[in-house]
């Protein structure tokens, strides 16, 4: 007697071509996924963990990426996932692009004055370039971060003793010292209250013009590596002192471990600042960069009382240093002197 198949044997196995194609969705749906994460991150500004922090500074490659997931999406006729990475993606563009734009702003019609911010690396990076830099940029006012006594020796025999001979300095060995230096006298002031991890001096700069402002070299304890560290951090941005409209304009430059993408920061910024590279169109200009911790980044920054203009914004490579550079040209308001 002839045995009949069984309802099992009946079926045909899946045809390869349906697996293939949901291997592929899956796989698109896996590419997805890290661009989605570093969205609801950014837009509902949760800088989160030390991970979420390091990966946050990553946004702007984030939006490159989305780019070439919606491409990739797109030639794969992936219609719903082509839409969902598409909107993803323009929601970090539109984050991203105006910090190549000018701002367009009208400059007001005060003194102008140069700044130049420099992070030296525990004091290792190249004195004659520092002092070329500082040369070249003709710079009013430098702020520097992690001068060490031997750095400032090696930079005043260098010729930045000459350049500059008002100073207002902190420094000590290994990452905590700091300073500020100028053409014009400077009067020590403190604006930072808290105690710091690294030095935060403050100066009055006297300027020959009918606006003096008040500046401070800024740096802050990097976010990583635990959440301690982190939670610091966080203290340290919110300490920062914000702008009083009653009184000198203010000026906050250096190494502020953050980047435009960080809520630290933005927070920061929406107390009365403006980031002078963001204005100018040179906002996505990196600043610092360490293999193998990841891609260049832009964390240092000198953020500008609303008040100030920017007319011009320049980044520097700094041998020596894992930090470039950074310069800003301000026009300062008319006004009384304070």
């Amino acid at each position: 007697m002839r045995r009949q198949p069984t309802a099992i044997e009946d079926l045909d196995p899946e045809p390869p071509r349906r697996r293939r194609r949901r291997g592929v969705t899956a796989f698109l749906v896996l590419l997805v996924l890290p661009l989605l994460a570093i969205c609801v991150l950014r837009l509902g500004r949760i800088d989160g963990n030390r991970f979420t922090v390091a990966a946050l500074a990553l946004t702007p490659y984030f939006a490159g990426y989305g780019l070439l997931v919606t491409l990739l999406a797109l030639a794969l006729r992936r219609a719903l996932i082509t839409l969902v990475a598409l909107v993803l993606t323009a929601s970090l563009a539109i984050l991203v692009i105006p910090r190549l734009l000018s701002d367009g702003d009208l400059i007001p019609e005060g003194q102008h004055v140069r700044v130049f911010s420099a992070n030296l690396l525990l004091g290792r990076a190249d004195p004659a370039t520092v002092v070329r830099l500082i040369r070249d940029t003709q710079a009013d006012i430098v702020t520097l971060q992690e001068l060490t006594p031997q750095a400032m020796a090696a930079l005043d025999k260098a010729g930045l003793a000459d350049l500059l001979p008002y100073r207002v300095l902190r420094t000590r060995t290994g990452g905590e010292g700091s300073g500020i230096l100028a053409r014009v006298p400077l009067r020590q002031i403190v604006l930072v209250q808290n105690r710091m991890s690294f030095e935060q001096p403050a100066a009055v700069v006297d300027l020959s013009g009918p606006v003096d402002i008040e500046i401070l070299s800024v740096h802050t304890i990097p976010p990583v590596p635990n959440a301690t560290v982190r939670h610091r951090w966080n203290q340290e941005l919110a300490a920062m002192p914000p702008p009083d409209a009653r009184a000198r304009p203010r000026i906050l430059s250096g190494d502020f471990n953050a980047t435009l993408d960080h809520r630290a920061l933005n927070d920061l910024l929406d107390r009365g600042y403006h980031d002078a590279a963001e204005l100018a169109g040179e906002g996505l200009r990196p600043t610092w960069s360490q293999p193998p911790f990841g891609p260049p980044v832009t964390i240092d920054h000198i953020l500008v009382d609303r008040r100030v203009g920017v007319t011009k914004v320049a980044v520097y490579d700094l041998p020596g240093s894992d930090h470039n550079a950074v310069f800003a040209e301000l026009a300062l308001p008319p006004g009384p002197r304070n």
